[in-house]
């Protein structure tokens, strides 16, 4: 990636068209895959530009506020992943912090992806877990701190860069600002 500009252009675009409106459209299959597709797209635009330092320690360090709920105790496969309010417990809601990195990872290696609406047919947020945490939690993103992710790292564009040669992985150490 050389320029990055047209990365962070794009997480805008995607941030505005997930405000709240005074008429959301009607639920469709369509519009939930959509809106899904575009949150996973999304998140490995940010962890590639995370990756490729093209953002500053700002970024880096930020730690989204979600909710988790752990599982219910029933056994979760592939053909139940989907019944979140049966394998989950969504009464129990705990508050924790996750870098961008780790909520990146929860979407673009989802086994489970759920978006849900507000009452108002706005969307609300996402819920999400890898493979790897499945067993464990399942997170809710809500769609606030989705807008504040996108619009933070498409707004960073770090001031300066050190390398510093690391002789045991053969290869530069890149920090930012």
């Amino acid at each position: 990636m050389i320029e990055s500009c047209y990365w962070k252009e794009d997480l805008l675009i995607h941030a505005k068209r997930l405000r709240p409106v005074k008429k959301p459209k009607r639920w469709s299959e369509r519009i939930v895959v959509n809106f899904e597709k575009e949150l996973i797209v999304s998140f490995f635009c940010i962890r590639k530009l995370l990756e490729t330092h093209k953002v500053s320690r700002k970024s880096q360090e930020y730690r989204a506020s979600v909710f988790c709920y752990t599982p219910t105790g029933k056994r979760i496969t592939k053909f139940n992943q989907w019944d979140i309010d049966e394998v989950y417990d969504l009464t129990e809601e705990k508050n924790v912090t996750k870098n961008i990195v780790f909520l990146a990872n929860q979407l673009i290696h989802s086994c489970t992806i759920f978006a849900y609406r507000e009452k108002d047919r706005n969307w609300g947020g996402v819920y999400a877990c890898s493979d790897f945490e499945r067993d464990k939690t399942i997170y809710r993103i809500p769609i606030k701190e989705i807008i504040n992710i996108f619009e933070l790292v498409a707004n960073d564009y770090p001031s300066s860069m050190k390398m510093t040669w690391n002789e045991k992985k053969s290869d530069y150490i890149v920090e930012t600002n």
